[in-house]
């Protein structure tokens, strides 16, 4: 199993979903997120784990 780091983009989108830097939307991720769950399974982990905490960033806005 390999281990992913986390780089500075990562590092952005998590503290959006932990509420400690304000949500900025991006068209990459609006895109990414967009996907069909069967398309999001086959990315690469760098960006599952990005769409994960992209997804849980804009709830935060919507409240």
């Amino acid at each position: 199993m390999k281990t992913l780091v986390e780089d500075e983009e990562l590092k952005r989108l998590r503290a959006m979903a932990e509420g400690s830097k304000p949500f900025e939307p991006s068209g990459l991720w609006d895109k990414l997120s967009a996907l069909d769950w069967s398309e999001i399974k086959k990315l690469p982990a760098r960006e599952r784990l990005g769409v994960g905490y992209y997804t849980a960033a804009q709830p935060r806005v919507d409240a």
